[in-house]
């Protein structure tokens, strides 16, 4: 679960609400790749300077699964996944290892509940637990995404970190 993850989950989400219900009904898994973010972040939404994103090689496979109704009950992220950050004020870069299977639960109430392992990321935008981050985790984590809001935000709270965390921001300031 690496992408940035909330942003991921919103393409996941939109993409299982388009999935063809073929997939569903016949009560097979649709995977397709992750999209991970291109572009630049502006400073304060997930460390103090603006920051740069793009994948650089393989990406996630993103798995959607369904119950017999054709609604999503798991979303997995799994393979091979490196990510590009730049400090957009230094021209400071760092590539990530960001390869860590993760998986999704989306909830009755409309949140969902987060969890994974290996080498991972999160970014936290202001409003998220821990946040504003961005934090490369060697280890398990879990959380739970919010349902959204009336203007249609979601928040990561609830968030766990078991391992070694890295501060990418601190990475890029130097």
């Amino acid at each position: 679960m690496r992408h940035v993850r909330l942003i991921a989950f919103a393409v996941v989400l939109v993409m299982a609400l388009l999935s063809p219900q073929t997939a569903a009904a016949a009560g097979k898994p649709l995977r397709f790749p992750s999209q991970p973010p291109i572009g630049t972040f502006d400073a304060g939404l997930l460390c103090p300077f603006p920051v740069y994103t793009e994948p650089v090689g393989p990406v996630q496979t993103i798995t959607l699964f369904f119950d017999a109704s054709g609604k999503v009950t798991k979303i997995t992220f799994t393979g091979a996944g490196y990510e590009l950050f730049r400090n957009v004020d230094t021209g400071k870069t760092v590539v990530l290892n960001v390869s860590g299977e993760g998986t999704l639960i989306p909830q009755a109430d409309g949140s969902t509940l987060g969890f994974g392992a290996g080498p991972g990321l999160f970014g936290l935008f202001p409003g998220d637990s821990r946040g504003p981050a961005l934090l490369q985790v060697f280890g398990r984590d879990t959380f739970t995404i919010t349902a959204p809001d009336a203007r249609g935000v979601t928040h990561i709270t609830n968030l766990v970190l078991i391992g070694k965390v890295i501060d990418v921001c601190a990475l890029l300031a130097v």
